[in-house]
């Protein structure tokens, strides 16, 4: 059965738009291959949601104590996922969805909460596992790994780009902006002459005036509001400096790549900031609370002095790859994953599979299979008693495979994953599920023959709990012989 992905996220002028914004990019990730839906109060600034996402309104009369009640008659929690992301989900909030038998993902900023959430995502690149307290099932996902970015920055992260001369400028102050410090920042960029254009993005909550007054007195000002994300890519893109807070729009910058003066004025930026700084990804602002003009003027004259600032590039070229949706579809996809035995109607997925470039460098025979060839072994092994032969589902789509060839003393196992699978660490998984699937009519222990050289596939079994068990040389390449018997599948 698919599962439904919740998004529940709150947004309005109190309180900013930042987790509305960030699950909406978590959301897009998964849009083509779950059926997902927008959780939010009537109060958050509902117009930011995309109008063809699917959104549940909880009524302004529901209650926060009210809520997890409230959802629970609209959903059922073994049919979904819910991805909650905002501070008033705090650790009573959390126990009551867990008590409902929902499936948790918490996106954290501050890691003080005692967590009761399965899974907790916190993306910056400071936080420890140790600076949470949880239950022992909690897993944890951690670091820019994890950004929630949308598509046209995960596509910039995988772009070199260089910085030569400095004349646009890109200043972003976030949803409300209440200290008003998109205004000062461009006071101070007007007053260097060698910048030209100053691109300035307001957030849906921003309410202070001046800063329109400012644009209409100097033409150097280009006011921006409600961008869709390749706009707002293409805004960065054009620039070659940016001012922003350790939020995730400073991520964005990051994959884009140019030097970026960043500071805090909130304590779930601090993390990111100190994160950041650490690793000489940023300019460093410090806190940015009281930052006058001329505090602006200052660090940005630095900048533009200094003769080293590619190295601030590659920094973040190194730190942010644009793997976050595959590492995010992980997550999910080994939630659902299920297992069948392969059919007369599976043999051309099966060939293709298997002619695959990777898959053929990593085989004993290394040549391209021919179709009637494949046509001949499938058939015979789907009809063989002594041959275990199962397809992997992911949400119900055919994935990858898992075989057992059977004989006295042991058996011979071979995974295979589709290529639209890679990289999500479902290998391991498949291992597992097809291993208690085996040992119900099966004693025997399983074997697996892997290249020396072919460490992905080491590590695949190794968390299978494959145990190494010897070496021999197959068709002339040295091999690693892992083992898998039934007590260790209870491990």
């Amino acid at each position: 059965m698919k599962k439904k992905l919740l998004f529940r996220a709150d947004g309005n002028s109190e309180i900013g738009l930042g987790h509305l914004y960030r699950l909406l990019s978590l959301l897009d990730m998964f849009k083509d291959d779950y059926d997902v839906i927008f959780v939010t109060r009537a109060d958050s600034v509902l117009e930011v949601i995309p109008p063809h996402y699917l959104t549940k309104i909880i009524p302004q009369q529901i209650s926060l104590e009210e809520e997890v009640n409230w959802i629970s008659k609209f959903f059922k929690p073994k049919d979904c996922v819910l991805i909650a992301d905002g501070y008033q989900f705090d650790s009573l909030y959390q126990k009551k969805l867990k008590q409902k038998e929902f499936y948790l993902i918490y996106i954290d900023d501050l890691a003080t909460e005692y967590m009761y959430a399965d899974v907790v995502v916190n993306h910056s690149p400071f936080v420890k596992e140790t600076d949470f307290k949880t239950e022992l099932y909690t897993k944890f996902l951690l670091g820019v790994d994890f950004a929630m970015l949308r598509p046209a920055f995960l596509k910039a992260a995988k772009e070199k780009n260089t910085i030569g001369s400095i004349k646009n400028a890109f200043v972003c102050f976030g949803g409300a902006d209440k200290y008003d410090l998109t205004l000062r920042a461009a006071q101070a960029l007007l007053n260097i002459n060698s910048i030209e254009n100053i691109n300035i993005i307001l957030g849906g909550a921003y309410k202070h005036k001046d800063i329109l007054l400012l644009e209409k007195d100097n033409n150097k000002i280009h006011l921006h509001k409600n961008l869709d994300e390749d706009m707002l890519c293409g805004l960065m893109k054009s620039s070659q400096i940016a001012i922003a807070p350790s939020s995730t729009i400073l991520y964005e910058l990051c994959c884009v790549k140019m030097p970026i003066l960043s500071g805090y004025y909130a304590e779930n930026q601090k993390s990111i900031y100190k994160g950041l700084a650490e690793k000489d990804i940023i300019i460093e602002g410090g806190n940015f609370t009281n930052y006058t003009v001329s505090d602006f003027e200052e660090k940005i004259k630095t900048i533009l002095g200094s003769n080293h600032l590619n190295i601030f590039l590659e920094k973040q070229q190194n730190l942010f790859r644009g793997n976050s949706k595959t590492n995010f579809l992980g997550l999910i996809n080994k939630l659902n994953i299920s297992l069948r035995k392969a059919k007369a109607e599976d043999i051309l997925e099966v060939y293709n599979w298997s002619n695959d470039t990777l898959v053929r460098k990593n085989s004993y025979d290394s040549s391209p299979i021919k179709l009637e060839d494949h046509k001949k072994w499938f058939s015979r092994k789907i009809e063989d008693r002594n041959t275990l032969f199962l397809i992997a589902l992911v949400n119900n789509k055919p994935a990858g495979i898992v075989r057992f060839d059977i004989n006295d003393t042991h058996s011979l196992v071979g995974v295979l994953l589709s290529k639209n699978y890679r990289g999500q660490k479902l290998a391991s998984e498949f291992l597992k599920k097809s291993a208690r699937i085996y040992f119900k009519t099966n004693t025997q222990p399983i074997l697996a023959y892997i290249k020396k050289e072919n460490k992905a596939s080491i590590k695949v079994f190794e968390n299978a709990r494959y145990i190494s068990f010897k070496e021999e040389v197959i068709k002339g390449c040295t091999s690693f012989v892992y083992k898998l018997e039934e007590k260790d599948v209870r491990r």
